[in-house]
């Protein structure tokens, strides 16, 4: 268990333990917390996994770490920090835009189906595309023709879980 959470075989928390989490905040710091969705120091932590996110201020941004351990990295570089910040912010910003089931499941999968290290949202909205009835994702339109290319292959990537 991760503080009073109860976590998954596969060591995530449940949303709504998640949303529990974020609730602590205060409206506006949640609002943000929610669009910044990550941590930027550990960057597969999602905020409100590990209990409340701790805010900092850095160069005058306010800046979410999923906890206090995160707090000396975090100042150790802080223009690194407040980047990793501002990229995750455009990036929740752009998936919020989708229609509530497309962001759903590209939050979920979080990463192009084709280029594995390309975050969902990083290169403008997703492009959704169907693969033998299940949506996938991918970062833009170049991406299309070798998703499709070897569909399977393209599932397969999807399934897995992402180690980025």
């Amino acid at each position: 268990a991760v503080g009073s959470w109860s976590v998954s075989t596969a060591g995530e928390v449940s949303e709504d333990e998640i949303k529990q989490s974020l609730a602590e905040l205060a409206p506006a710091d949640r609002a943000l917390a929610e669009v910044q969705r990550y941590c930027p120091v550990l960057e597969s932590q999602r905020l409100g996994s590990m209990g409340a996110p701790v805010k900092l201020m850095i160069e005058g941004k306010p800046v979410f770490l999923c906890c206090a351990a995160c707090n000396k990295k975090a100042l150790a570089n802080r223009a690194e920090t407040v980047a990793k910040v501002n990229k995750l912010t455009k990036i929740g910003a752009t998936l919020a835009k989708l229609p509530a089931e497309d962001r759903a499941a590209a939050e979920a999968q979080r990463f192009c189906a084709v280029m594995a290290k390309s975050p969902l949202g990083s290169m403008g909205a997703p492009v959704k595309l169907m693969i033998d009835g299940q949506s996938v994702f991918i970062c833009c339109e170049g991406c299309r023709d070798a998703a499709l290319e070897n569909p399977r292959a393209t599932l397969a990537k999807v399934k897995q879980p992402s180690t980025n």
